[in-house]
């Protein structure tokens, strides 16, 4: 991979996309931000100004087919390319059993959770084979290992579809010069998480509070081991994974004492 790399990140406004675009700006990268409304995408544009020459930003809702299609043509007419395209926009779960959640909200997350992972994922793949080259990077969560916890049916069937969906399209494109891969953070504090974590008060929640104490990192911790890992990868279905079962052992102790 060229030394300067074009990456767009959708949902990268804030939590761990804006934290993915930092880092990237940092190592001197190219990146195009997304977010859902012009008003956050102006005000990232706005914060990281002082890379003016290193961004582009593309308002616009993941579940549009536009919004990919236009967030690639603005990276090449900014840019001339894309190197990598990550999949990273998501929302929460409301803190409801599954059978009180509303229809619309069902649908919202899933359009924008798993309809927009795939729709991104096939637009760039696309795109990518016709440039000749590219890596597709899909955002695991909580979920995506089979854990199951109260209140997070949907949220956590959405992210179980990530896995098998991203190593599925990585065996089809296998033989290409694109790659599917996944990125997997592990619990990172965000307003995300935080939000998502409010108002719980089962006791299977409040036993995961505690376990959030310990095992969450902060954003910049994370961001910095995934960027550096990405700009490596070069094989197909690279699973980029920052719990390690080591680290989650030591964490472990560190929670037991």
């Amino acid at each position: 991979m060229e030394s300067q790399s074009v990456i767009v990140i959708t949902g990268s406004t804030r939590g761990i996309g804006h934290g993915l675009a930092k880092e990237f700006l940092n190592n001197g990268h190219k990146v195009v931000f997304n977010g859902r409304s012009q008003e956050a995408v102006d005000k990232v544009l706005e914060e990281f100004k002082d890379y003016s020459s290193q961004i582009c930003g593309v308002a616009g809702d993941v579940s549009m087919p536009d919004t990919h299609e236009k967030l690639f043509d603005e990276a090449v007419k900014h840019f001339g390319k894309v190197d990598i395209w990550i999949n990273n926009a998501g929302i929460p779960q409301e803190n409801k059993p599954f059978v009180e959640l509303k229809i619309e909200d069902i649908k919202r997350l899933s359009d924008i959770n798993i309809y927009g992972l795939i729709l991104g994922s096939q637009i760039a793949a696309n795109l990518f084979l016709k440039q000749g080259y590219g890596k597709v990077f899909n955002m695991e969560g909580f979920g995506s290992k089979g854990r199951i916890m109260k209140n997070l049916t949907l949220y956590g069937t959405s992210k179980r579809a990530v896995n098998y969906f991203t190593k599925s399209l990585a065996k089809e494109l296998d033989g290409s010069s694109v790659k599917a891969c996944v990125l997997s953070p592990g619990m990172v504090r965000t307003e995300f998480l935080d939000g998502a974590l409010e108002d719980k008060t089962t006791k299977e929640a409040k036993q995961f509070q505690k376990v959030y104490k310990v095992i969450a990192e902060d954003v910049d911790v994370v961001t910095k081991f995934l960027v550096k890992r990405i700009l490596k990868s070069t094989k197909n279905y690279d699973r980029i994974e920052f719990l390690t079962p080591g680290k989650m052992m030591i964490k472990g102790f560190k929670m037991m004492f």
